[in-house]
């Protein structure tokens, strides 16, 4: 079988690109010698202090052997021999004991920080474990699984709640699919490696280094050697002073941005368009407010909004000093600190002249600095509002009461004036500054739009080639995504106007549209075709994202019960990107939703011979086959999965399904046993190990396993008919 997909070259291949480049890297350390100043101070800065291995300065909680009570369980953090250990039972499960090899965040932000803690696991992933810590309240929390937020650790609280339990949140950038971590650390990258079987996470440090702006280093410090440079004007690393504003910002939003990834393997130099979209993430879930700013985690990207960046050049690095994240004003002045008012008065030095004047509040009160009305902070709204977690609103915003009101923010007068109406503080706004600058066009249709309406406004949705890239995407994206797309006239040429836009999100998404709306119309399909010719050099990046669309909308519709609708989506996506592995892999799911295990079957076929290492698709490959009751096909496609990844715990419960049907109890048990060890939360893994055991007359462990498939699958009718069969057994 191997030969018949053979492409094991390609994919050790594609692993060696990765560690070459990985190479390059060299660590911050040797950056000392030659860089002194910097090096100091950004190891003093929280970039420096992001992360690290634990150690009795950088844990910050207690680990002081305390159990700490859940309604069904406990938790204890505690050291043994200068190590690291959280000790954790669930109320029905063995008893498991984790050990702490690394740590994320310092406690140190301003408005809130947290800590958080993750181990090593047995498939070579490093995992966040759900074990949180808030410094300022002293207070353990979960971040919860159903969407309520960050919440304290207490009696009431049920282990069933947390996010990471049991652990799944890898540490890295993983190939497969994007992880919010991957940036808590310098060049970490998660790779299965297929000659040992499981993942290693290679990485240059856990904190954020010298690299993560600059580059890999490698190359510059053989170039600078002799304290020139060889080459006359090239270092050999990606200085920020050379980048445009745009290319500026991008380096950091990197990580300081909401994005989808399109590929691995970013490095500040590099086009960052061809590796992430920081737009498309609106397609896929809700951390956006109306009008396109982000409400949940990646929040600094709303400066793109900001008059300071559209109208003028400000980039994050003339505010923040970027060695040692310290601020300072547009000269590089260091500043006391973020609310110091020279970070804006050394450009808006008419309102230097007299603060008093423009806030109407008194020198050097609250109320007098710039940040407290342009910049408020506010609580995350990801987080939730039990564990505080502000930050400051970089749109740079003139107030809007009424406005902040629509959208459920805090307003930045009513921070400090609690006892004051809305109307009230509206009012006082008036009468000190006159009538508001009137939002954008574009943004007030944002703000007023309905998505429970009808589709007849989605054209008013469409802006123009000259409004703001964020709102225009905005817009786009909520007619795209609406459920029943409009074709009028009007739309059409609208969306041919957006399809010559500059901004590669927007042209892919507008064609995306277009695709959408073109049915058997020829004149629609040459204006695509001449579109995407049009497009030069960034042609890939507009196929990829008009297929990423494409994906977005199938899945969507697959969720809302429309199959067919969803499956003739991702048609159109893997036929626009073949390289769209995870719209293929949806559209063989949505394959065995309708029953249409041969066309399953084909669609992982497609995805093995792409790449004959893909554990997943041999997995998905083994569960269509066993759909058709192919038992023996589907024995042999479950273990080339294994023999790739022996720590994939759904091919050990489909193998260990599929010998249970076979009757090779023995053998189903060993495997369906490896799946729980693997991933406690398999609920499928216990029903059908309790039923090995029923099979074998082992009522008493029956019962035990069952019970515990049930906790985690109360409505599983399996397992609900299993257990009134096991009843009649032992009466």
């Amino acid at each position: 079988m191997l030969k018949k997909f053979g492409s094991i070259s390609i994919a050790l291949f594609l692993i060696n690109i990765i560690n070459a480049d990985q190479d390059q890297f060299i660590g911050s350390k040797a950056c000392q010698n030659c860089h002194p100043d910097q090096f100091g101070t950004w190891k003093e800065s929280t970039h420096g202090n992001a992360g690290g291995k634990p150690n009795k300065r950088r844990v910050l909680a207690s680990f002081d052997g305390k159990k700490i009570n859940l309604e069904n369980g406990w938790f204890i953090p505690f050291t043994e021999n200068g190590r690291f250990f959280f000790r954790a039972k669930e109320n029905g499960f063995p008893e498991k004991k984790y050990e702490v090899i690394g740590v994320v965040g310092g406690g140190h932000i301003y408005g809130g920080g947290t800590q958080t803690y993750f181990g090593l696991f047995p498939d070579g992933t490093m995992r966040l474990l759900p074990f949180d810590y808030h410094p300022a309240s002293n207070t353990w929390f979960f971040e919860t699984n159903d969407q309520s937020g960050w919440v304290p650790v207490s009696e009431s609280l049920s282990f069933r709640r947390a996010s990471e339990w049991p652990p799944s949140r890898v540490l890295g950038a993983l190939e497969e699919k994007q992880n919010c971590q991957q940036c808590h650390g310098s060049q970490i990258r998660t790779s299965f490696y297929n000659d040992k079987g499981k993942y290693i996470s290679d990485k240059t440090a856990l904190s954020i280094n010298c690299e993560s702006c600059h580059g890999p280093g490698k190359e510059h410090a053989n170039l600078m050697q002799y304290g020139e440079p060889i080459i006359q004007g090239y270092t050999g690393i990606q200085s920020l002073k050379t980048l445009s504003k745009q290319e500026s910002v991008e380096v950091c939003a990197q990580c300081h941005a909401l994005k989808d990834m399109i590929r691995p393997g970013y490095t500040p130099g590099k086009d960052f368009k061809d590796y992430f979209s920081t737009k498309f993430a609106m397609l896929g879930g809700n951390p956006y407010y109306p009008d396109g700013r982000v409400k949940a985690f990646g929040y600094q990207q709303n400066h793109v909004f900001s008059d300071c960046y559209i109208n003028g050049s400000m980039t994050c690095v003339d505010c923040h000093n970027p060695h040692s994240n310290e601020y300072q004003d547009v000269n590089r002045i260091p500043l006391k600190g973020k609310f110091d008012n020279g970070q804006c008065t050394s450009c808006h030095m008419a309102k230097a002249s007299n603060i008093v004047d423009h806030t109407f509040h008194k020198l050097e009160s609250e109320g007098s600095l710039c940040t407290s009305c342009h910049m408020p902070f506010t609580q995350h709204k990801a987080v939730g509002n039990k564990i505080k977690f502000e930050r400051a609103d970089h749109t740079i915003s003139i107030p809007r009461p009424l406005v902040d009101q629509a959208l459920n923010i805090k307003n930045a007068c009513q921070q400090c004036h609690v006892e004051m109406s809305i109307a009230e503080v509206s009012n006082q706004m008036s009468e000190w500054y006159g009538e508001l600058k009137p939002l954008h066009p574009l943004e007030a249709i944002l703000m007023k739009f309905n998505e429970n309406s009808n589709s007849d406004n989605l054209a008013d949705l469409l802006g123009t080639n000259s409004d703001p890239p964020p709102q225009v995407f905005a817009g786009l994206s909520k007619a795209f995504m609406f459920n029943q797309p409009k074709e009028t006239s009007e739309i059409i040429n609208r969306l041919k106007h957006l399809s010559s836009n500059n901004d590669v999100d927007i042209k892919g998404l507008a064609l995306a549209y277009l695709d959408l709306l073109r049915l058997d119309d020829s004149s629609l399909n040459d204006f695509i075709v001449k579109s995407l010719a049009e497009s030069g050099k960034d042609q890939t990046k507009v196929r990829t994202r008009w297929s990423t669309a494409i994906s977005y909308r199938a899945e969507n519709q697959i969720k809302r019960g429309m199959l067919i609708s969803g499956i003739n989506l991702y048609q159109k996506a893997v036929e626009i990107w073949p390289k769209n592995i995870k719209g293929k892999r949806g559209l063989a799911q949505a394959y065995i939703s309708i029953g249409d295990f041969s066309k399953a079957i084909q669609t992982f076929g497609e995805i093995i011979q792409a790449n004959a290492m893909d554990w997943q698709g041999w997995a998905g490959l083994g569960n269509s086959q066993t759909r058709l009751n192919q038992l023996d096909l589907a024995v042999e496609a479950y273990m080339r999965s294994l023999e790739i990844n022996v720590y994939n715990p759904k091919a050990h419960l489909g193998i260990g399904n599929v010998l249970f049907k076979m009757k090779k109890n023995d053998l189903a048990e060993m495997h369906l046993q490896k799946a729980i060890d693997l991933d406690p939360s398999l609920s499928e893994a216990y029903i059908y190990l309790a039923a090995t055991k029923i099979r074998l007359q082992d009522y008493k462990m029956a019962t035990r396993i069952l019970d515990r498939g049930l906790i985690l699958n109360p409505e599983d009718e399996a397992g609900g008919m299993m257990r009134l069969e096991l009843n009649k057994l032992k009466n």
